[in-house]
Parts: C-alpha cells; sequence; structure tokens
C-alpha cells in the first residue's frame, strides 16, 4: 500500500481522516464530477511484467485446512465439519512438511530463500525474489500467483447495553447464561485478533496464571489442550508467562515489514506499540471491568461483547521508524492467518485495509476464504475513506465487512458572549465563561500561521492563549494532539472546528474542555472574533430540545459501496455497528497514560461484530461462518434518517434478534470455489468440475446485480434454524422494478430448506443509477430482511478495450437491456505524448503539495465552454518494482488519487467541469530508480476519424452482441484514448467503453 493508503492511520500521525475527508469534500463541493481511480492490484503480473522485490507464491495444492487428500501417500486433512483442524495429527503434520518440502524445492530451483512458509490457510511463501527468479517461479510447474507485498494500515456506555446485551431475559447474555458480573458470555470461543498487539496488563485481558512449557505452549493440565495449540510467543517486554486463562495465545510477524524498519517507541513482541490492538482485542472480547475512570472521570462498567471467550493477539501492525510509515504488511498478515487456524481460533477479526478495494483473489482474501472454510467466522473493517461511494475494502463473500455507526450522543454547546449558541460533539467536562482567541492570533512569532491555526505542537505562545478559549481549525495532526498543544500553551479549553462540509464531529476525550463544532459554527465564530471588542465563550450543556441528534447513524468517515472489484455483484458493507466515540482498552503509553479510550471507526466496529459472532457461536455451535452472518444480517435496522445498503448494508446490527432469526441463508467452501470459477479460476480434483456461481446467485443474505440489462432471474436458498415449523410470506420492494418471488408463500420445517426463484425486470426506474430496496420473509414470529441493489443498464459492456500498434481490430461484447436498435458513437482517438520523467522517494503532504525530486507536478487546462467528455491521467513506471503514487487535484483543491500498491497509478475523470487540473507523481519506494513516462488526455466528443466500430443495429434484451472496433491512421510512438458511447430508445446511456491504444 502507498502513501495515500498509509496516511489514514487511526490516530492520523500523518493525516488525519478527518484531514483526509475534508479535503475529499472540498474537491466535491468544487464541481468535481464522477471519478473512476485505478483499482488495487493484487492480481500478478503477466511474467514478463514481473520485477524485484518481495512476493507472496501461493501453489496449486491445497493447504492442511482445505486439503482433501487427492495426492497418492497423504491423507486428507481438512477437518470434518464442525471440528477445528488438529496441527498434531501425524497426517497435518506430513502433508504440512510435504508443502513445505515443495516450496524449498521451487526455490532451491530459482536460488532464492524463503521469508516465510504458509501451509495451513495458504499454500505458499513469501521470498524476495529478483526479475529472473519472479519470472522463473511464474513459469514453474504448480505455480499460481505471485503478488507483490504490500503494506495495509488499521482503520480505526458501553455498546453491549445499547445493543441490548444486558437486557435481562431476553438480552444475548442472558441467553448464554450470563446474568452474574464476572462476565461469562462467549465461554468456549477463541476470538483471534490480528493487528498491532496486546497490552497484557490491561484489566480487559486479566486471568488466571496459565502454566506453559519452554515454548509456551499451554500445559495438558490447563484444560485448553485438545482446542488450543498456540503459544505465548516471549519478545521485547513480554514473557511467554505474560498470557494467562484469558490471554491465551499471542505471536508477532516481522519478515514481510522488516525489523530495521520498525521503530524504537515500539516493541520487537506481541506487546502492542500502538493501542489500537488493544482496543479491537477488548471491543471484541475483553472482559467486563466495572468503574473506569479516564482523567478523573468514571465511566461506569466497561465489556467486550463476548467477556467469557478468550483472545489470541496476532501482532503485524508496527510503528515505523523514522521515515518509515507504520503498516502492516499482507505477507505478515497471511502467516498470521495461517498461525490462527493452525492455533485454533474460532473468530477472527482484522481491522486492517487498504483506501483501494482488494480484489476477491488476493492472497490474504483467500487466506480468510480458508478460514471461513474450517468454520472461523471473519470480520473485517470496510475502511475510513467515506462518505464517497465506492470507498470501501474487504469485498470478499467470506468476509463479513463492516461499516461503523454513531451510537452515543456526546454533545456540549459553544456559548459565545453575545448569546450564541453552537451544538458540538464533546466527553469533556464544560467551563465557564473565558476570553475566546483564535489559534492563528495567539501563535508564535516563528510559527507559520496555518500550522498555529491547526494548533500543531510548538505553535502557540503561553503568554496570549493562558487562560483563554482557543479556536482551533481539525486537520492534517491528530484531534487530541491540537488540546495537548493549547494545554501546552496555558490554554483553558477549545473549540475545534471543521474546516469544510458535509464532515462529521468527534466527542474526543481531550486534555482540557473541548467542544468540536461544525463548519457553519467556525464561520459564525470568526465572525464573532473579528467584531467584538472582548469576545468570550463558553462550554455549557445543551438547552432541552436544542439537539435533534438521532443515533444510530452511519458515521461520515464510514466506506461505502458499491463494490468494483466484484462488479457490484456483492453488496457491501455487510452491515453496521458501533463504531464512533467507542470506549475501550487501550495501551497507556501510548494514550497519554490511559488504560481506556475512547476511539473511532471501522475499526472499532469490527471487533463488535467478531465479539457477536462469538456470542452466536456460542449459542449455535454447529452453525457455519454463513449462517452467524445471515443471522446478523436478517435482523438488522435502518439508522435513524438513512437506508441505503451502500452504507449500511443490512442495516445496524440487533444481536439479540439475530439469536433467533427463523431462517438463514447458508453458504460454504463449495458456493465460494463456484463463485472463484466465475472469476476464472480453474481448480485441481476433485472440484475441476464445478460450474462457474456468479455473485448475484451466491447464497448470501443480500443481493446484488450490477448490470441488470432487461431481466434476471437469481435464486436464494433459506435453511429454518427454528424449532418449530414455520409459514412465510415473501414480499420485495425495489422503485422502478417489477420484482416476482416464486414460491411468494412456503411452510418449512425446522432444518429444512427453501429454494426461492426471483425475477427482477426493469421498469421505470433510470438507467445507469442504482435501485435500492429489500425482499422480507416474515411468519407470525419472525422477520428476515434482506437488501436488495440492483443498477438496470441499457447496456452492459467492457470498461475498456486495449490494443496495440497504428492499425488493428478487436471484437468485443456487448449485452443490450432493451429490444430495438442499439446506435454506437465514437469519441478520439486523441494521441498523446508520454513524458519522460523520474523521482526519488519522498513523503507527500495531501493538502500542500510542492514540487521537488520527490514530486512532480503536470497540468491540464479543461477550458470553459468546450465539450470535453473524459480526462485520464496515467503513470507508467519503468521498474515494476517501484512503488509511484497519483494525486489529482482541481483549481487547486484536492480531488482525487490513485495510491495503490503498484508502481503504475491511473485516474480517469467522466465529463470533467471546466478548470485547471493540476496531478503530483509522488515516489512512495522507488528501489528501481523512480523513472517513469507520464501521460495525460483530454478527450472531446468528437469522431476524429480514426476509430471505427461496427456491429450495432437491431437488439434483443439480454442477447449478446458482438462489434468490432477498428483504428487506423495513428502516429508510432504516441498513445491514444477514446471511447465508445451507446445508446437505445431512451437516449445515450451512461456507461460508455474506453479505447486505448499504446
Amino acid at each position: 500500500m502507498s502513501a495515500g493508503t498509509r496516511a489514514l492511520s487511526w490516530r492520523g500521525r500523518t493525516i488525519s481522516v478527518g484531514a483526509v475527508l475534508a479535503l475529499a469534500a472540498a474537491g466535491a463541493a468544487a464541481g468535481a464530477n464522477p471519478v473512476s481511480a485505478a483499482p488495487s492490484v493484487t492480481k500478478s503480473s503477466p511474467s514478463h511484467a514481473l520485477t524485484a522485490g518481495r512476493y507472496m507464491v501461493t501453489l496449486a495444492d491445497e493447504p492442511a485446512a482445505t486439503y482433501e487428500g487427492n495426492v497418492s501417500g497423504y491423507a486428507r486433512t481438512r477437518p470434518d465439519a464442525g471440528k477445528k483442524l488438529d496441527p498434531t495429527r501425524d497426517v497435518v503434520i506430513k502433508w504440512r512438511a510435504h508443502l513445505t518440502s515443495v516450496h524449498d524445492s521451487a526455490l532451491s530451483a530459482v536460488g532464492a530463500v524463503k521469508l516465510a512458509d504458509y501451509t495451513v490457510g495458504t499454500n505458499g511463501f513469501s521470498a524476495d525474489l529478483t526479475a529472473a527468479q519472479a519470472r522463473k517461479l511464474a513459469a514453474t510447474a504448480g505455480v499460481t500467483r505471485l503478488q507483490k507485498d504490500s503494506i495495509r494500515h488499521v482503520d480505526f456506555e458501553m455498546t453491549p447495553e445499547f445493543l441490548g446485551l444486558t437486557q435481562p431475559g431476553t438480552g444475548l447474555w442472558a441467553q448464554l447464561g450470563d446474568t452474574g458480573p464476572s462476565g461469562t458470555a462467549g465461554q468456549g470461543v477463541i476470538v483471534g485478533d490480528i493487528d498491532t498487539g496486546i497490552w497484557p496488563e490491561s484489566p480487559a485481558f486479566a486471568g488466571s496464571e496459565l502454566k506453559r512449557d519452554a515454548a509456551g505452549l499451554p500445559v495438558p493440565a490447563s484444560g485448553l489442550r485438545g482446542k488450543w495449540w498456540g503459544p505465548c510467543v516471549q519478545g521485547e517486554n513480554f514473557s511467554s508467562q505474560a498470557c494467562n486463562s484469558k490471554l491465551i495465545g499471542a505471536r508477532y510477524y516481522t519478515a514481510g515489514f522488516g525489523k530495521k524498519d520498525i521503530g524504537k517507541q515500539d516493541y520487537l513482541s506481541p506487546r502492542d506499540g500502538d493501542g489500537h490492538g488493544s482496543h479491537t482485542a477488548s471491543t471484541a472480547a475483553g472482559n467486563r471491568v466495572n468503574n473506569v475512570v479516564v482523567d478523573g472521570r468514571n465511566f461506569g462498567v466497561a465489556s467486550g461483547m463476548a467477556p467469557g471467550a478468550k483472545i489470541a493477539a496476532y501482532k503485524v501492525c508496527w510503528d515505523g521508524a523514522p521515515g518509515i510509515n507504520d503498516g502492516c504488511a499482507t505477507s505478515d498478515i497471511v502467516s498470521a492467518i495461517d498461525d490462527a487456524i493452525a492455533d485454533g481460533v474460532d473468530v477472527l477479526n482484522m481491522s486492517i485495509g487498504s483506501t483501494t478495494e482488494s480484489d476477491p483473489l488476493a492472497v490474504d482474501e483467500q487466506a480468510f476464504r480458508r478460514a471461513a472454510n474450517v468454520g472461523i467466522f471473519v470480520a473485517n473493517s470496510a475502511g475510513n475513506s467515506g462518505p464517497g461511494a465506492s470507498t470501501l475494502d474487504h469485498p470478499s463473500p467470506w468476509i463479513t465487512t463492516v461499516a461503523a455507526s454513531t451510537f452515543r450522543i456526546s454533545e456540549a454547546v459553544v456559548e459565545l458572549g453575545d448569546g450564541q449558541r453552537f451544538l458540538g460533539a464533546s466527553l469533556t467536562p464544560r467551563l465557564g465563561s473565558k476570553p475566546l482567541v483564535s489559534a492563528a492570533s495567539v501563535k508564535l512569532a516563528a510559527a507559520a500561521a496555518v500550522d498555529a491555526a491547526r494548533c500543531f505542537a510548538g505553535t502557540l505562545n503561553p503568554t496570549l492563549a493562558a487562560g483563554k478559549i482557543v479556536l482551533c481549525d481539525r486537520g492534517v495532526n491528530a484531534r487530541t494532539e491540537k488540546s495537548d498543544e493549547v494545554k501546552r500553551a496555558g490554554g483553558a479549553g477549545m473549540i475545534l472546528a471543521n474546516t469544510t462540509s458535509p464532515l462529521e464531529t468527534v466527542a474526543d476525550l481531550h486534555a482540557i474542555p473541548t467542544v468540536h463544532v461544525e463548519l457553519a459554527a467556525r464561520t459564525a465564530i470568526l465572525a464573532y472574533l473579528a467584531s467584538a471588542t472582548s469576545p468570550s465563550a463558553a462550554l455549557v450543556d445543551a438547552h432541552l430540545g436544542e439537539s435533534t441528534t438521532q443515533v444510530p447513524e452511519v458515521a461520515g468517515f464510514s466506506s461505502r459501496g458499491p463494490s468494483t472489484s466484484t462488479g457490484g455483484d456483492i453488496l457491501k458493507p455487510d452491515l453496521a455497528a458501533p463504531g464512533v466515540d467507542v470506549l475501550a482498552a487501550v495501551a497507556p503509553p501510548f494514550h497519554a497514560g490511559r488504560s481506556y479510550d475512547f476511539v473511532s471507526g471501522t475499526s472499532m466496529a469490527s471487533p463488535h461484530i467478531a465479539g457477536l459472532g462469538a456470542l452466536l457461536k456460542a449459542l449455535h455451535p454447529t452453525w457455519s461462518p454463513a449462517a452467524v452472518k445471515s443471522a446478523l444480517m436478517t435482523t438488522g435496522r435502518d439508522h435513524a434518517t438513512s437506508a441505503d445498503p451502500f452504507a449500511q448494508g443490512a442495516g445496524f446490527v440487533r444481536p439479540n434478534l439475530a439469536a433467533s432469526p427463523g431462517l438463514v441463508f447458508d453458504a460454504g467452501p463449495t458456493d465460494y470455489r463456484r463463485y472463484m470459477v466465475g472469476l476464472g479460476v480453474q481448480f485441481a480434483p476433485p472440484n475441476d468440475t464445478l460450474t462457474a456461481l456468479s455473485g448475484s446467485d451466491l447464497n448470501q443474505a443480500s443481493i446484488a446485480v450490477g448490470s441488470l440489462t432487461g431481466t434476471r432471474t437469481i435464486t436464494r436458498t433459506v435453511k429454518s434454524v427454528s424449532s418449530v415449523s414455520e409459514t412465510y410470506t415473501v414480499n420485495a420492494l425495489l422503485p422502478g422494478m417489477t420484482v416476482t418471488v416464486t414460491p411468494s408463500s412456503f411452510t418449512v420445517a425446522p432444518g429444512a430448506s427453501q429454494s426461492l426463484s426471483i425475477t427482477i425486470t426493469h421498469a421505470t426506474a433510470t438507467l445507469g443509477n442504482w435501485t435500492k430496496g429489500s425482499m422480507t420473509l416474515t411468519s407470525s414470529a419472525h422477520s428476515v430482511r434482506v437488501p436488495v441493489v440492483v443498477k438496470p443498464v441499457t447496456v452492459a459492456a467492457p470498461n475498456e478495450i486495449h490494443g496495440t500498434g497504428t492499425a488493428g481490430t478487436t471484437t468485443f461484447q456487448v449485452t443490450p437491456g432493451f429490444t430495438g436498435t442499439l446506435s454506437t458513437s465514437v469519441s478520439g482517438l486523441v494521441g498523446a505524448t508520454p513524458t519522460a520523467s523520474a523521482v526519488s522517494t519522498a513523503p507527500y503532504v495531501l493538502e500542500t503539495p510542492t514540487e521537488s525530486a520527490g514530486t512532480k507536478k503536470f497540468s491540464l487546462t479543461v477550458p470553459a465552454g468546450t465539450d470535453t467528455k473524459l480526462v485520464r491521467f496515467d503513470v507508467d513506471a519503468t521498474s515494476n518494482s517501484d512503488d509511484l503514487d497519483l494525486y489529482v487535484y482541481k483549481d487547486g483543491e484536492f480531488l482525487t488519487y490513485s495510491a495503490s500498491g503498484a508502481s503504475d497509478e491511473q485516474v480517469t475523470l467522466n465529463d470533467p467541469a471546466p478548470g485547471v487540473y493540476t496531478a503530483y507523481v509522488n515516489g512512495f519506494a522507488t528501489p528501481g530508480g523512480g523513472a517513469f513516462a507520464y501521460t495525460q488526455w483530454l478527450v472531446p466528443s468528437a469522431d476524429v476519424g480514426n476509430l471505427v466500430v461496427t456491429g450495432a443495429g437491431p437488439v434483443t434484451l439480454a442477447t449478446a452482441k458482438t462489434l468490432t472496433a477498428s483504428w487506423s491512421g495513428l502516429t508510432s510512438g504516441l498513445r491514444y484514448l477514446g471511447f465508445i458511447a451507446y445508446s437505445g430508445p431512451d437516449g445515450l446511456a451512461p456507461n460508455r467503453t474506453v479505447v486505448s491504444i499504446g
């Protein structure tokens, strides 16, 4: 992962989440039009394009978790349904040793040395390879994929009470017999947390002594043998006895990130060097702790969702050394998943992701699939890149992808001296009237005004700020760091103000009384400061009725769908959970000495779902991960003012109802393999005869059709998990579409299944736009709701076709969503000369980009009054071992970026607004020298005459049509760009096929 993604660290060390969101919103306000950025590059490159670097190499044979015994001399290792993989069995040891020997042979043949083996959830290894070694491995029989390693990032009262877990009798805790103070709900379940490590001294992880052998493994008398095989790995400030009867295992991984790149402030051990991992682990399964005091204020009881569950920590994320960004190497994540399966976890949480959507075939996504295949429930955070569309990560159907919601109302009011009142977010004590100043007006003489306005450390003058309430702007540095600076300068309180809109306000635990207000309040406060002779302010409680805030709501930062890597055929996120101002355990050295702290992010939402999944597994041990996911989804509720499935998935979780959902939509290993066959994967026997299954037909508790050409019939199967027979009626509501479900009513016995045929036909919905609704199955005792999203299109056509040479021809297929006449038109082709340039490795500051040796600047003007239809900015690195990033601004305001872990980057703008566009190419990592070719195009609507499309004409609804694109008269050495537009009886279709030549 690259700089743009790295910036979204949970505490905002580089660029705070709020700052990035603010800039994105500013871009939208400036008239930005729909944007498409290059997808995350996760598929292996063609062998000729492989260059030196660190790779994860996967091989064809199944790993131990899913191996069926199809190789002579090696018995099946896949555990029986409902059983865990036992890594101590001879057949498992033998098969893993065989896989390792194959890895060693493959590496020996190319002269490389491995960094890590994967034999449980993945069959493969990681290694540093030269270009020649990579190409040779790619051509080796049995090698299925080479994927470059990348760096990912963590995605960042009592929520159990808000979720209803504590309700006497009906609450899920009570259903599990947890009615006392000790917190036993979730007993017998083990939750693994892949994150920044754990702080074992926290009361959230307290337990009795657990005797271990010299290898850190529990001794047989512990009662864990037979279901837990994981060690407690010692390291810096972490002994093998640091684990206990609660924290039963801990590991750490450095091979991918690199020991030399780890900052000295972190711990070379499972100990949490950040606080994020402790927060996520305690949110999922931390002990129930009374009288949690933070900054002298008693917040009462704090508890994980499954306080009786065991915890295992897998540290893969690290604080970087000077000049190295914090992060989590994908290869280390895959190692952790491998170990977690072998160790015996029942649930996995990973609050780590990318700002570019992963491919379901990526190595880590596939590792999670195999975990799910052996019964492990997996929860992942959706990401913190909202509220824009298609910003989420973790699209795979075997993962439960979680959005973040508000759940508490933590507010206070800024009351100005003239009586004006502004509601904001606050968790700190109130403050009486004090003189009011802006941070910029009380800066130190040597401090830059923009830095002082944001209350950077060391920018405020104590002589001027002492005893005053200081107005600080949001952005760049962490929100709590701003109040730290005001406190250092002697300030009495702080008003934290957003500098753009829309953007959420957040109630952090600040060092001094603080209220976080919106942009409109900032504007009014600045006007008051400019006009008042002796401006003052107080931070006070809201009046009755003054607040209209409702909960729950989807957080503004929470990443949204639709999923792009699945073509919109998989609905993500799956559901939503509390993720704003969540109180949980942290690492005190990194949280101003606090043992508990309030943190926001989808990182906080995901472990809620992991913990709830643990409760459901404790209540229903035979349920599959898909059944657990279905139960949580079909019982969800809409948010207070929104029901958008691309924001909330199936809705805000209601765990008490999920305990008895009536019906579940189940899926398993074969279903997921069939889905992968549809993605082009070929399996070895005995799975080589599987037929393809589209994402739309995968048996999920949601329905998504990314491209509906007229009509589509999809199938679902429901299974009764009720104790009695029930009769259900089915109702579907999808505006602008006709939906017919057969049967529309059915009776299902306990444990029995019922197939449903769901036909969706376009009626009045606007072509090219998503229509959103739901399907509900209702009995006398249960209501089972499934979100439905469908995008009707005039024609389904490829997003892009590519050719080479000064003349040529290619054919492609389109599918019409109507019966009638299909017409095509051409824009371009426009030629452009690539510009050769180079960058060195350098940091990138999103808000203040500056051209330097590490960052190159390119400009393009879209004139007013012209008919520009397409703009593209393209970076083609000379060496694929480099990691270059691309950032695009319009009229000086940040617009979008493409910052994957790949060497090449690209941004395409459809129908761009007039203005000056500036592209910055930054060298995130340049081991290959940083050379690149930069090309940009401005494509008007005009047909230049060098591209011809034939084959259109009469078409039949949903029947594929073959078209031919021919180009001629192009100039050698130029790269050409244009597009094909389509029209039908309703006029011009919104979708286009980009044509790139050269």
